[in-house]
């Protein structure tokens, strides 16, 4: 009788371990995005599983419960901890969440037809010792095929904040396959056994991983030609205002030219003036010269294609009536992304003119401060006034007053996340102060 309950109980055991390669598979793709430290999310889940396993044990052979039973209550223990672990949307931690339970639905079912002929004659409420290490075969090969996607390409789709408002309709997909994948599995082995049944379900059935693993590589497809149009479009941006800056400069020149035309009789002007006396005449007629050279063409960066982005919002700047105040500390070469930079200043820039428009002309003000702390780190700082106020998320995020508002803070965000930076807001004191930190991907 010992010798007996000891198989139940490994029968049990094994086949309540699928949830581990399924934990895999929910983990895998938001890794990178977690909100704790991986020590707290390693000791927790080592005390869950335990609990589970053991728990789910006793409760498997003593009182005679299906895996199932045991297992749904447990989801939902599962699910608050994923949750809680990872900083991402609701929407997307689901989806990976029923994606992984889609994924294990089907090796869990697959497995049935395998096992089937070895299952026929069981009376029991667990699988055969073989079955369940089929089972658990079969869920490791799903894993090792979807091993990149999940590892790879599933966290690019996460981090691109173009599809951030179609993943609450995305998780009807693996919601849905899970359900099938439940309904489908069959009751009892024998009933696989009619005819060819269980060999052309064995066929069949492979195209639920099949379809889904395309559909991974087609949406991930996409996705890159969408980054690969944003980039060429945030290069000609970039060049529209090298263009810009470079008609001011030609403009420039050209008044130069103009001015050192008329040189000659310039002096000899204020020469006749200087004789007279006429002072206020004088100061009048030399007003418009020092205007010409006035901190309008001023150079900010070192770097060309920075400060003509820096040039444009100057201009926007000058428009409003708001000052800008830079504190620039960049050498003409930077070990980073040179469009990723210009995007952050650039939205960080509109951003806070956007702020500034909202109030009176003498509070119009913007602090620009950027540098490199070391070799390989980059700060950047922008400070501005505001009216109002401000909320925000349970991310420290302001919350958008309007529906397509706050989408640069978003890609702001995105792009510090590609550099494992840190990005921090702050509304204290009527001054939105944004400050990030940006690791080069050298280091």
């Amino acid at each position: 009788m010992a010798t007996l309950d000891l198989h139940m109980y490994l029968r049990s055991f094994m086949e309540l371990f699928m949830v581990i390669p399924a934990a895999a598979m929910a983990i895998i793709p938001v890794r990178s995005f977690r909100r704790v430290n991986l020590n707290f999310i390693v000791t927790i889940s080592i005390v869950i599983f335990s609990v589970f396993l053991f728990g789910g044990v006793f409760l498997g052979t003593v009182f005679e419960q299906r895996t199932n039973i045991i297992l749904f209550p447990f989801m939902l223990i599962f699910y608050a901890v994923y949750h809680f672990s990872f900083d991402l949307s609701t929407s997307k931690k689901i989806f990976c969440f029923l994606n992984a339970s889609m994924l294990t639905g089907f090796s869990t079912m697959y497995s049935i037809f395998v096992s089937a002929p070895i299952e026929i004659g069981n009376n029991g409420h667990v699988l055969y010792l073989r079955s369940s290490l089929i089972c658990l075969g079969i869920s490791l090969i799903v894993t090792a095929v979807f091993g990149r996607t999940l590892a790879v390409k599933l966290p690019d789709l996460l981090s691109n904040s173009s599809l951030d408002k179609i993943w609450r309709w995305l998780i009807m997909a693996p919601l849905f396959m899970t359900l099938m994948c439940m309904w489908m599995t069959p009751i009892s082995p024998e009933n696989t056994m009619v005819g060819r049944l269980r060999h052309v379900s064995m066929l069949a059935l492979l195209l639920i991983p099949a379809v889904t693993w395309t559909l991974f590589q087609i949406e991930w497809w996409v996705m890159k030609r969408m980054n690969d149009n944003s980039e060429l479009q945030r290069s000609y941006d970039i060049l529209k205002l090298e263009e810009k800056r470079y008609a001011n400069t030609m403009s420039a020149l050209e008044e130069a030219r103009n001015l050192r035309h008329d040189f000659r009789q310039h002096l000899l002007v204020i020469n006749d003036l200087a004789k007279q006396g006429k002072t206020e005449e004088l100061i009048g007629y030399i007003e418009p010269f020092l205007q010409t050279s006035s901190e309008k063409h001023r150079q900010h960066f070192k770097n060309y294609v920075l400060d003509a982005v820096a040039s444009h919002y100057v201009e926007l700047a000058e428009k409003q009536n708001t000052k800008l105040i830079w504190n620039i500390g960049l050498p003409e070469k930077l070990p980073f992304k040179l469009s990723d930079i210009c995007a952050l200043l650039g939205n960080l820039l509109e951003n806070a003119l956007n702020a500034t428009s909202k109030l009176p002309e003498e509070k119009r003000q913007v602090t620009i401060a950027m540098g490199l702390k070391s070799d390989a780190v980059l700060v950047i700082s922008v400070k501005n006034p505001f009216t109002g106020i401000i909320r925000k998320d349970k991310d420290g995020f302001p919350i958008a007053a309007a529906k397509d508002h706050g989408i640069g803070l978003k890609s702001i965000s995105n792009t510090v996340k590609r550099y494992n930076g840190s990005i921090s807001i702050d509304t204290d004191n009527g001054i939105f102060d944004v400050g990030l930190i940006l690791n080069s991907p050298e280091i």
